[in-house]
């Protein structure tokens, strides 16, 4: 981000104008949807992954119920012609340390103040990523089609920027992550991943980059993703952020 000051006043309007939204539509979950493959990560092949996106948007109307929905850009449809993910990424020679798979538990960004346990997500009917609760103090989530944090290729963590009750999600400061900054993912085989910052990107929800967040990768990598920019004329988040990282060790 060129200025964050602006971008972190931003977010805050955003969230706020979001919230204050809720008042008037009593309670109804305003938070986001996140992108994802149509497919599973582990069967896309990796140039044939689809972006999705969506939004809890603010309801119109009091007596509208709580979504988790993310809506579909694109109506392509998965193929499994391609070689497996699994395949191609064996044929990648692994760059830099590398973990055996194992399940993420927790999620600590001490720069941010981020401290989270970590549920699994999966997918919705429409192959979509289903995406974590949009209560005040609901977890982040890891996409579990995505390689484990650690593991080679790029592991996906999803994060609401706001909450039905409060502007404040676990991800509301993930727009102040800058290259360089280390974070940590516990795993349930005990180890603690560490991931360093490579960079922030900012992309327009209909411009989402599939493959570059969802491709094949030499390394261990991880990509952190929640909304941004609320738009009230037309209830939705309109933009994704995105924290593209590295393993660069792990300890128990």
């Amino acid at each position: 981000m060129s200025d964050t000051r602006s971008r972190r006043g931003s977010v805050a309007r955003s969230a706020a104008a979001a919230v204050l939204t809720l008042g008037l539509a009593s309670g109804v979950l305003a938070g986001c949807g996140a992108p994802a493959a149509t497919e599973p990560a582990a069967d896309a092949g990796g140039s044939t992954a689809t972006a999705t996106t969506g939004t809890h948007a603010p309801a119109s109307s009091p007596s509208a119920k709580p979504t988790a929905t993310a809506t579909p850009t694109s109506s392509a449809k998965p193929t499994t012609s391609s070689p497996s993910v699994a395949a191609q990424r064996r044929a990648l020679k692994a760059s830099g340390p590398v973990l055996p798979a194992s399940r993420p538990t927790r999620l600590d960004i001490p720069a941010i103040g981020v401290a989270t346990d970590l549920i699994d997500l999966g997918r919705q009917d429409d192959g979509s990523a289903a995406v974590p609760p949009g209560e005040a103090g609901s977890p982040a989530g890891w996409y579990r089609y995505s390689p484990t944090p650690g593991a080679q290729g790029p592991a996906v963590i999803l994060g609401h920027v706001n909450t039905t009750t409060i502007p404040e999600g676990v991800f509301f400061r993930l727009h102040e992550m800058t290259p360089g900054r280390q974070f940590t993912v516990t795993r349930a085989d005990g180890r603690v991943a560490v991931f360093q910052v490579d960079r922030l990107r900012t992309v327009r929800k209909d411009e989402f980059p599939t493959l570059e967040v969802y491709g094949n990768t030499a390394r261990s990598e991880i990509r952190l993703i929640t909304c941004g920019d609320y738009e009230a004329s037309s209830d939705r988040f309109e933009e994704n952020t995105i924290v593209y990282a590295h393993l660069i060790g792990s300890r128990r």
